[in-house]
């Protein structure tokens, strides 16, 4: 596929100008975007010392983030009309996003082995960009394509153990030790360097919407899992170490915007949402670290649906 045609400007060309193949334009890019991300794999043989590993991290880390801004800016075209290519295109391209990281050897799980370090500018790029996505499909509810991602199990075939594997959004969350460990080396350690570098790359209001949205996802992650009791248990909510607010979807109190994301938690009614929650066990141990208001807070249960 030659990436320098299917291009965000092609994407947002296609739009301006009407274009009938404009799913197809979309589609292309999305395929295009993850070829791109092959050209930022780490080579060991190219890495002589732990600082330089470190450094080449760091330093894919930064240019990374220069695709993160351009995939959102994509897809905000299509989020601001609620455009229902989103939920027909979002889920096929985290299965292929899946399917390059094992393809390409690049192992998700966090460890702290150099061959498993190196990959940890993927890991910094999978959680913001998740998280951001997120944020930004909620900021335009776009509730029906946000739900098409997490409720989906995308089948991965594990060529080291030669099976077909079940993941989900929760595989793009992972511990990050080059960031939280091993540049961690203040005189007061910080409590999340990922988070900080979150912060960094974000103006305040993105920022504090991206950790509503990571909480929400954590929140999403008791429901919507696999049976990966080992990796795959929850998504774990690092920016909010930042957190200042108890409500995380405090329009859920307005029956308008319940009507339009109860499809998250697959109920029809206030009734079947609160019973949900009642059935839920949010047992997260905060240990004074995560900020993570409880769940019948963060999503308003006194409140929900019961304004006009």
């Amino acid at each position: 596929m030659n990436v320098n045609v299917w291009t965000a400007e092609a994407v947002s060309n296609a739009i301006l100008n009407g274009n009938t193949n404009l799913e197809m334009v979309f589609g292309n890019y999305l395929k295009a975007f993850i070829v791109r991300l092959g050209q930022y794999d780490i080579r060991l043989e190219d890495t002589n010392s732990v600082d330089q590993l470190n450094q080449k991290v760091l330093d894919g880390i930064v240019q990374l983030e220069e695709l993160r801004r351009e995939f959102l800016s994509v897809i905000e075209m299509f989020a601001t009309s609620n455009h229902p290519a989103l939920v027909r295109f979002l889920p096929d391209f985290f299965q292929k996003l899946f399917d390059f990281y094992e393809e390409m050897g690049v192992n998700l799980y966090a460890g702290t082995t150099p061959d498993v370090l190196k990959n940890d500018h993927y890991r910094f790029f999978n959680q913001f960009l998740f998280v951001s996505l997120t944020a930004l499909l909620v900021n335009n509810q776009c509730f029906e394509s946000l739900a098409a991602i997490l409720h989906a199990k995308f089948k991965v075939y594990n060529r080291t153990y030669q099976n077909i594997q079940d993941v989900n959004f929760i595989r793009l969350r992972t511990y990050n030790y080059t960031l939280n460990q091993y540049l961690n080396t203040g005189v007061q350690k910080r409590v999340s360097v990922t988070a900080d570098y979150i912060r960094g790359f974000s103006t305040p209001d993105d920022f504090d919407k991206a950790i509503k949205a990571d909480i929400l996802l954590y929140y999403m992650s008791l429901w919507y899992h696999t049976r990966d009791n080992i990796f795959d248990t929850s998504w774990i909510p690092e920016l909010s170490v930042y957190n200042r607010d108890v409500m995380v979807l405090p329009l859920l109190a307005s029956k308008d915007y319940f009507e339009k994301a109860k499809v998250l938690f697959e109920v029809k009614t206030v009734d079947e949402f609160k019973k949900l929650l009642d059935n839920t066990n949010d047992s997260l141990d905060r240990m004074g670290v995560y900020k993570i208001p409880r769940l019948d807070d963060g999503l308003v249960y006194n409140k929900v649906g019961s304004m006009d």
